[in-house]
């Protein structure tokens, strides 16, 4: 895991049904990506893909169409590394 680069803090409500807030930090400038992927690893939705400042942030995710209930992964890239995940249940 590469936490120095950034980490996400927390998903909440979790579990959720209808929207999550996430709450994610970015270290240093950089590329950032936050996805959501499904237990197969299949990508279900981008939360973010841009260049960020160095500091916190908030991501609101209300799932578009039918998401099946079950478990999620919500992935943290910083310059196309993964640097931290936190897996989110879905009701």
């Amino acid at each position: 895991v590469h936490i120095t680069k950034g980490m996400i803090y927390s998903a909440s409500p979790n579990p959720f049904k209808d929207q999550l807030e996430i709450r994610y930090g970015v270290f240093n400038d950089a590329k950032v990506g936050l996805a959501v992927y499904d237990m197969n690893g299949s990508l279900v939705a981008k939360l973010e893909e841009s260049s960020l400042k160095a500091e916190k942030y908030t991501a609101v995710w209300s799932p578009e169409g039918y998401l099946p209930k079950g478990q999620y992964f919500i992935a943290l890239t910083i310059n196309d590394l993964q640097v931290h995940y936190l897996k989110v249940i879905k009701q």
